[in-house]
């Protein structure tokens, strides 16, 4: 079935959309920055057909010769009109300038106001930078995906934590893109911060339904992040500080109009104190931790139809303790750190007004060292453990506009992976020993992929299929991943959705905890393992109420086969010999649910309202006798709240209030069915009334039997915007997380007389933020 349906997808016809007309094509760029804009609105007024700007900010439709009026609008900027006399194809680069649009907007189809119109609102949902800067948060850091986790169906692991999981799948399920190169570890400060600091990002898209063929490799999700480009008519500076980090960027031209480059920097100073302390105590040794992130990018217009990219990233978490040698103790050194690097060196290439293409050779890699040395000299002793997962890809994606109403896509890529998980080294004078070496594994990856993308008045449909290959030494996985997604205007106010998508995911993570810690393993398919596969049905409607105000509907269900889960009570953070294959159990997963979305857009007053009941449930032969249980991220309820009001500008100084509020259904946790007391090795018998731990034996026969109480919070923001100059201004971000004080439950255990014991983190807390744009 598989097979017919994708020879069905390749053989539609690329013909028969319209006679051969001049083509209009170009790009649409900020007049103040120079940097392109995606999903910019180009219609062609006479003949009553539109077009939006790709991922790089080209476009192309067609044209009658003579008179043809164009308009141009994008979110937050000024509409442009130009009146084009077309005697032959003609390449226009268009400059829109940012500044409110006061002229009313006519509601009609929304095929040609987004980027992806054959994809609901709900399954493809808009985020904008704004959005981004305006949500409350805690100890002033902005936070992508913390603000991503108000939209339905995407919810948080945990309390305040980065980590999130989508439409019943895991936090690995969620493919995530900077500059279109996967980012293999999100998290700072064991989950509480996420890797991306938001002054150095341009755009995010965001896909939980109907994902588009040129994706592959997650069950759940997508999220495409790109950093900004860098200012090619001027230098700007953007100055940040909170109360547990600081950030600074810089973009320049390189050559005015030709070139330009973006560095920004960001570090936590949590550190600072806590070492200044120790010294004031007069404390022997140092301890401590922090993180950091830097990026860069540079990009090249060669001429016309060429232009050039180089992007880089890395960022690291570093967690310290140093010792001096005393007469009570031996000198100690531990160090452990983690992050990623990732690079990219992108090509654009326009072959004609309706060929585009992007060829990426990237480089992307996550690893995490813990090093750990006592005594010295001859009595010195090292202990070292090591994880990496590298990868290095090439790629190519083009975009042929066939016609205003059709456009083909197409690309591939090959990408060869290293993983080592878990590679752990014990040295000294006597011993030189490394365990695990039976855990690297190399494999080779190739996709093929197609898309067929065909708007009308009435109707918007992507037809595609992804191909994909995956090559180890014990065994080779082909798949083929059908993808459809649809939408019909039966009027120009409402609109019915559908999607179906096959999802292949060929690496797994063995997570000890939700939290994103750096002890979490990447490891590849094998003969005993195999990729993990989902396939997803959507059924959506939506209702524009306004130019403003929409509503929208959509009922999913997925099911996944393959599915990984880590055995409860195992663990790889010690130095045995580690076969994570032994470890783990394969089986079956399901989700669905209904998402509710109100939203308003434009205005003093915007925001998103959104309800989400669902049910997510995981089977395996081993646990719960074979039965279904609930996944650990199973919330039957979620209502979610962000919403923002403007004040009136007044001394150039503009002030607004945001407010966020979540409810949730609480977390399932697996709690010991039994607990009983092992028998201890001779020669460590132990005396007392009380077990030690190390002698207790639990067992989980029934996963995740403990439901959490609800979780809700709200939380408030307040920002003030002083425009001092054209290019300077100060804004002031004070916020309030949790502001009636909810204690709410992050985890739970048993104490010593095996009573249930509640732990919170996150009680009342305002916080302030600081930047400065010059």
């Amino acid at each position: 079935m598989n097979r017919l349906l994708c020879w069905m997808l390749l053989l539609v016809p690329i013909c028969a959309f319209s006679q051969e007309r001049i083509k209009i094509s170009g790009y649409i760029t900020d007049a103040s920055s120079g940097e392109r804009l995606m999903g910019a609105t180009v219609s062609n007024i006479r003949q009553k057909q539109g077009t939006v700007s790709n991922t790089y900010g080209f476009f192309s439709l067609n044209g009658e010769a003579g008179n043809n009026p164009l308009q141009f609008r994008f979110v937050g900027y000024q509409t442009k009109e130009l009146q084009l006399n077309l005697l032959k194809d003609t390449l226009v680069n268009i400059e829109l300038r940012k500044g409110i649009d006061l002229e009313e907007v006519q509601i009609k189809a929304p095929s040609t106001q987004k980027n992806n119109p054959e994809i609901s609102s709900l399954s493809n949902p808009s985020v904008t930078m704004e959005m981004i800067e305006s949500t409350p948060v805690i100890l002033g850091e902005q936070d992508i995906l913390k603000t991503l986790q108000f939209l339905p169906g995407i919810k948080q692991s945990s309390e305040n934590t980065a980590g999130f999981n989508v439409r019943g799948g895991s936090n690995d399920q969620n493919l995530i893109l900077l500059d279109g190169v996967p980012v293999y570890n999100v998290n700072h400060l064991f989950g509480f911060f996420s890797v991306f600091n938001p002054d150095a990002i341009k755009n995010v898209s965001v896909f939980k339904g109907g994902i588009p063929s040129r994706y592959g490799g997650r069950l759940s999700s997508v999220m495409d992040i790109s950093m900004k480009e860098g200012n090619l008519r001027e230098s700007h500076t953007t100055f940040s500080i909170s109360p547990v980090a600081g950030r600074i960027t810089h973009e320049a031209p390189i050559k005015t109009d030709t070139s330009a480059y973006v560095v920004s920097f960001r570090r936590t100073f949590i550190d600072l104190p806590w070492l200044a302390l120790q010294k004031l105590k007069g404390i022997n040794g140092t301890h401590g931790y922090y993180f950091y992130d830097f990026n860069a990018k540079a990009n090249w217009i060669v001429n016309p139809s060429n232009r050039l990219y180089l992007s880089i990233y890395t960022g690291k978490d570093v967690q310290f303790l140093n010792t001096p040698d005393t007469d009570d103790s031996n000198k100690t050194k531990y160090r452990y750190r983690w992050g990623n690097i990732t690079s990219a060196f992108r090509w654009n290439k326009t072959f004609s007004s309706n060929l585009f293409a992007n060829t990426t050779a990237y480089y992307s890699s996550f690893n995490h060292n813990e090093l750990n040395k006592t005594g010295k000299g001859e009595d010195e002793i090292t202990y070292k453990n090591t994880s990496k997962l590298n990868e290095l890809c090439l790629k190519s994606d083009f975009d042929f506009y066939v016609s205003p109403n059709y456009t083909f896509r197409g690309g591939g890529l090959l990408s060869y992976l290293s993983f080592s998980p878990n590679i752990i080294q014990g040295k000294s004078a006597q011993l030189d020993t490394t365990l695990n070496n039976q855990n690297r594994t190399n494999a080779l990856q190739t996709a093929f992929y197609i898309e067929n993308a065909i708007n009308t008045d009435k109707l918007s449909m992507n037809l595609g299929v992804r191909i994909s290959g995956y090559f180890t030494r014990e065994k080779n996985y082909f798949n083929l991943q059908p993808r459809i997604a649809l939408s019909y205007y039966f009027l120009p106010q409402y609109s019915i959705s559908a999607s179906y998508t096959q999802m292949v995911q060929n690496i797994h993570l063995l997570a000890n905890s939700s939290l994103g810690m750096p002890t979490d393993l990447w490891v590849a398919s094998t003969n005993r393992v195999g990729p993990e596969l989902a396939r997803q049905f959507s059924l959506g409607f939506s209702h524009r109420l306004s130019a403003s105000i929409s509503l929208g509907a959509e009922a999913y269900y997925k099911a996944m086969d393959h599915v990984v889960r880590f055995q409860e009570g195992a663990s790889f953070t010690n130095s045995k010999e580690f076969d994570w294959e032994d470890n783990v159990v394969v089986g079956k997963g399901k989700a669905y649910g209904v998402e509710l979305e109100a939203k308003k857009e434009k205005g003093r007053f915007t925001g998103i309202f959104s309800y989400t009941l669902s049910r997510s449930e995981r089977k395996f032969t081993e646990l719960n006798n074979g039965n279904w249980f609930p996944f650990k991220y199973d919330r039957r309820h979620d209502v979610s709240v962000l919403a923002q009001f403007k004040f009136k500008e007044a001394y150039k100084t503009i002030k607004s209030v945001s407010v966020g509020f979540t409810f949730q259904s609480g977390n399932n946790l697996s709690l010991p069915d039994k607990e009983y007391q092992g028998v201890p090795t001779p020669g460590t018998e132990y005396s007392g009334f009380s077990v030690p731990w190390e002698y207790i034996r639990q067992t989980y026969d029934n996963p995740n039997n403990f439901k959490m109480p609800a979780f809700h919070h709200l939380d408030i923001g307040y920002n003030i915007v002083k425009q001092q100059t054209e290019r300077k201004s100060i804004t002031w971000s004070f916020s309030v997380y949790n502001v009636y004080n909810r204690m709410n439950p992050w985890y739970y255990y048993k104490d010593r007389q095996g009573k249930m014991k509640q732990m919170s983190l996150f009680p009342f807390f305002p916080s302030v933020g600081f930047k400065y744009n010059f």
